[in-house]
């Protein structure tokens, strides 16, 4: 899925809204999205090429704190101040090492009008996870056992099969089984269809994996206590009833 043709354009952008064309990226658009984004786990043992600083006329490029900018080949050398949610999520998951600050310092905008980070991960929230339903490849906050309220929001939307299958497409059925995987999009368009194994492979042996399993059992224990309370949702339950790695910092 990764393509390592990377753009020769080095010539800085006057439009702060301009992302130079790259074969990575361009055949895509909100009505045809990328399949990686709908992996529910990520890929493990990826063989991804060594990283190496930019460079450009003979020379290093570096930013404006005079940090070497690092060659992601995906990358097209200036991107937009303003990039679409569903392009920073497909940007994340081609490679794991890259970071916001990787983005940010080929924003051709002036440092002053680019995003912070968290802005850009919000928008990659807002704008491609949760209207596409999308899993979270980003576990920084640590172990399996240190869940969110949004990793328990991300399992109720997943049926039994896209876990099962590992992605979160739509599982299409006939005949009282499942037949076939069909994609989502950010505006109309016509489905594609992939089938259902597409995402059974890429060295991931445990399926789903750990985190999800947790996350899973979570969201069947509150469901069941919100019953036995009386309550419609496992979102309405009372704040001692939250587990102890969510309860009082996430609001509702």
């Amino acid at each position: 899925m990764i393509l390592l043709t990377k753009s020769t354009d080095t010539t800085p952008p006057t439009d702060r809204f301009h992302t130079c064309p790259h074969p990575h990226h361009t055949p895509y658009s909100e009505i045809n999205l990328p399949p990686i984004l709908f992996r529910m786990d990520a890929p493990i043992g990826q063989d991804l090429p060594d990283l190496s600083p930019l460079r450009e006329n003979g020379q290093v490029a570096r930013d404006h704190e005079d940090k070497e900018i690092w060659d992601f080949p995906f990358l097209p050398r200036y991107i937009t101040s303003s990039p679409p949610g569903w392009l920073l999520e497909y940007w994340m998951r081609t490679d794991p090492r890259l970071t916001y600050r990787d983005i940010r310092v080929r924003m051709a905008g002036p440092l002053h009008l680019r995003p912070h980070e968290n802005a850009l991960n919000m928008r990659r929230e807002r704008d491609a996870r949760r209207p596409l339903r999308l899993s979270c490849w980003t576990y920084r906050r640590g172990s399996p056992g240190r869940l969110n309220k949004i990793d328990v929001e991300r399992v109720e939307r997943w049926s039994v099969d896209q876990i099962r299958y590992n992605t979160t497409m739509d599982v299409v059925y006939a005949n009282g089984g499942p037949v076939r995987l069909e994609d989502r999009a950010l505006a109309a368009h016509t489905p594609a269809t992939y089938p259902l194994d597409y995402f059974l492979n890429q060295g991931r042996t445990e399926i789903p994996s750990e985190r999800i399993r947790v996350a899973q059992s979570v969201f069947f224990r509150l469901s069941e206590r919100a019953k036995q309370l009386g309550l419609g949702s496992w979102r309405q339950l009372p704040d001692n009833e939250w587990p102890d790695t969510f309860r009082y910092n996430i609001s509702r």
